[in-house]
């Protein structure tokens, strides 16, 4: 009888294997998507890369909070912040309510990041990586 194998081991072994291939795939995804979603190397907004060496990170701008924007993007930013706190109206016919939607939501979705980036179970995540 110590010959005959166990079919329900064998099977769970193998779930188990590939319950901790898929976890793995599903965790990199979420580190990839905060890691480039703070990248210090390219506008937050529009994704265009910065000329910068290499080895060296843009300083953080005067933007949201540390995220770097590029000039075109920055330039937008500040608009969308005269206009959301009242100082001032837009002549330029894109900004219309769709446009500061877009901002606040854009806003809200690195909010969100950062946040999650400061859970306990994100930090737990990152131990379990390395």
């Amino acid at each position: 009888m110590d010959k005959i194998l166990n079919i329900t081991d064998r099977l769970e072994d193998k779930k188990r294997k590939r319950n901790e291939k898929s976890h793995r795939q599903k965790a990199e995804a979420l580190q990839r998507i905060v890691r480039c979603s703070s990248c210090r190397l390219s506008c937050a907004m529009c994704g265009s890369h910065f000329d910068v060496p290499d080895t060296v990170c843009p300083p953080a701008s005067s933007y949201p909070d540390i995220l770097p924007l590029c000039d075109s993007c920055g330039e937008e930013y500040n608009d969308f912040m005269a206009i959301s706190e009242g100082k001032k109206g837009s002549d330029i016919f894109w900004h219309n309510a769709e446009w500061v939607s877009l901002w606040a939501s854009w806003l809200e979705y690195h909010k969100a990041i950062e946040g999650f980036m400061n859970s306990k179970e994100f930090n737990k995540l990152l131990k379990k990586k390395n």
